[in-house]
């Protein structure tokens, strides 16, 4: 009996085991079923993922931008086949200089395209001074192994959405590098937005990989077509060329404080950013960004709000604390501090506020101080014509998450301004850099370029870059500054700067120094004489930041314009010291 019961019980424990591993099986039969069914399923795309690649079509530098389209996109370039050269087109020649390079290029030659806007283009002058010429000359004379080409396409009023078609053109003419300088320009056109897309890092990260298909590109192409002829098209189309706001009578007053308009024109900037790494990524060509900086310390905002939802016996009170300061500010800047801020606590969008306060503080030499509420000035500016702080953390942020090199023009511009607060010492206006400033962007350009490996060679010595400089400004001629001077006044008359005059007339002699670094850089002697002058008398420190003005624009390759100065510094000297003398002879007598 026990054992009848000891060989039942071996059966059912038989039986259990043959039926786990029966499951088992099953169950790993059912996995390969569903394996092989997702790899049957997937087999057509990777079919056609295989032979889009092999035919070389819908390559994903196709790029569609989710936020805009365009109503056409010329080409920026046009072939000449008699003279074997891309020359910039006679259609684009409104907002491009023009550049031309060889349609074959030569063995020996490095092409580096730089794209941008009005800063890259090199305004207020042209191409000639902008930063794209001194790094060709920088390159071609520290690294004579190469030829060197550098191509110019800064587009004025160009904002970065609209230099992604550029990019994708010039990723056909065999480029080794482009750099790209943007950021500037990004609330000049008017422009509405479907829903943003707030994307985390691991979408963002699956995106990418997404988009390096090729069979995803042809979809986004076929529902970007689709969403064109439907008459309902999901994003905004823009005109072929820029319409700026302020182009129009009625656009400065277009502009208000939107919040959410704001965040969703920074949302595009990093959109673009980020397109113009796939793009390259995919074409195997290396991008280079630089970080555009903007005039602080001479630059207040252009337009000022106060919350539309204030309540009026509100708004009279801070108009009555408002014009006090404004009464006290030139003899006592410390009670104007405190009345601004009062201010500030029944309402704190106004922009202009934000620079008074910052001006007080600079008088005071509260220099660090005196930068925040810089910054928050630009920030508040209801009409930005300057990149705002959340665009530069954008750039920063894109340029890490992709491993793309940086150029921080606006550290090295703010480090060599004085007290770190960048003005009219290297910017001419609110953003374009002077001579000078343009020179030291592309010396940073060329360092980058040594230390990431993508050129070889030496260094200039200070005497053999001056005198190549010095060349180069000379072929210019004298028509090529009074040139920029017009176009000084015709951006200020664009900006409606005429209603800042009162904040644009020197208040200290710091603002009077700098203004005439701005003459300097002009060729205006007199008036920079006159500002030198009132600088000195106001603050006799002064007489040696001229002098390091005046040097640096020797420096620049403008030495008989530095020696004028220099003169005049050394007249005015003379006589100030003579009336001294003579003072003292007359005490002495």
């Amino acid at each position: 009996m026990a054992k009848t019961e000891t060989f039942q019980r071996a059966d059912r424990t038989g039986s259990g085991a043959s039926g786990r591993m029966s499951v088992e099986a099953g169950s790993r039969r059912r996995a390969a079923f569903r394996v092989l069914a997702v790899v049957f399923g997937l087999a057509p795309f990777v079919i056609v993922e295989v032979a889009l690649r092999v035919l070389d079509v819908a390559r994903p530098t196709a790029y569609v931008d989710p936020f805009v389209g365009f109503s056409d996109v010329h080409p920026l370039f046009e072939l000449d086949q008699n003279a074997g050269v891309w020359r910039t087109a006679p259609s684009r020649r409104l907002h491009f200089c023009v550049q031309e390079f060889a349609a074959e290029k030569p063995a020996d030659t490095l092409r580096v395209f730089c794209l941008g806007g009005s800063t890259v283009y090199g305004r207020p002058f042209m191409a000639q001074t902008a930063f794209p010429r001194w790094l060709e000359l920088e390159l071609a004379g520290t690294d004579l192994s190469h030829r060197y080409e550098v191509i110019n396409c800064g587009g004025i009023s160009y904002a970065s959405y609209r230099l992604v078609p550029i990019l994708q053109e010039v990723l056909h003419y065999d480029p080794d590098l482009i750099v790209v300088a943007t950021g500037h320009n990004e609330f000049l056109e008017d422009r509405t937005y479907g829903e943003i897309k707030r994307r985390s890092a691991m979408r963002r990260w699956l995106e990418e990989r997404l988009y390096s298909l090729r069979i995803v590109t042809v979809a986004r192409r076929l529902a970007h077509a689709a969403a064109l002829n439907s008459g309902g098209p999901t994003q905004p189309i823009l005109p072929d060329e820029v319409e700026a706001r302020l182009d129009d009578q009625s656009g400065y007053a277009s502009y208000h404080w939107d919040p959410e308009w704001r965040r969703r024109v920074i949302a595009h900037y990093r959109e673009s950013l980020t397109g113009m790494t796939r793009l390259c990524a995919a074409a195997g060509v290396p991008l280079l960004f630089v970080n555009l900086g903007s005039n602080l310390r001479d630059c207040p905002p252009f337009k000022s709000e106060l919350n539309p939802q204030i309540r009026p016996e509100r708004e009279n009170r801070w108009q009555a604390l408002f014009d006090e300061a404004a009464e006290v500010e030139p003899k006592d800047p410390r009670r104007a501090i405190e009345l601004y801020r009062q201010a500030k606590q029944i309402d704190d969008h106004f922009a202009l506020l934000e620079y008074r306060i910052a001006g007080c503080l600079d008088r005071l030499g509260r220099y660090a101080e005196a930068r925040d509420y810089y910054v928050l000035a630009k920030e508040k500016d209801v009409c930005p014509l300057r990149m705002l702080e959340p665009m530069h953390e954008a750039l920063f942020e894109v340029a890490a998450e992709t491993g793309t090199p940086v150029v921080d023009a606006r550290r090295l511009l703010a480090e060599l301004s004085a007290d770190e607060l960048p003005g009219y010492d290297w910017y001419v206006d609110h953003v374009h850099p002077n001579v000078s400033g343009h020179q030291r962007i592309a010396q940073a350009i060329a360092r980058t370029l040594r230390g990431i490996g993508w050129m070889s060679g030496g260094q200039w010595s200070d005497a053999e870059r001056q005198a190549a400089y010095r060349l180069h400004l000379e072929s210019l001629g004298p028509s090529y500054w009074a040139d920029g001077r017009k176009r000084i006044t015709w951006v200020e008359s664009w900006s409606r700067r005429n209603r800042s005059a009162g904040d644009l007339t020197p208040r200290n002699a710091r603002a009077y120094a700098n203004r005439a670094r701005r003459w300097m850089e002009l060729g205006q002697t007199e008036p920079a004489w006159q500002d030198c002058r009132e600088a000195i008398q106001r603050d006799p420190a002064m007489r040696q930041a001229i002098v390091d003005h005046v040097r640096e624009l020797e420096r620049e390759g403008r030495p008989h314009l530095a020696e004028q100065l220099l003169q005049r510094l050394r007249q005015e000297t003379e006589r100030a010291e003579s009336a001294e003398r003579g003072g003292a002879d007359r005490l002495s007598d």
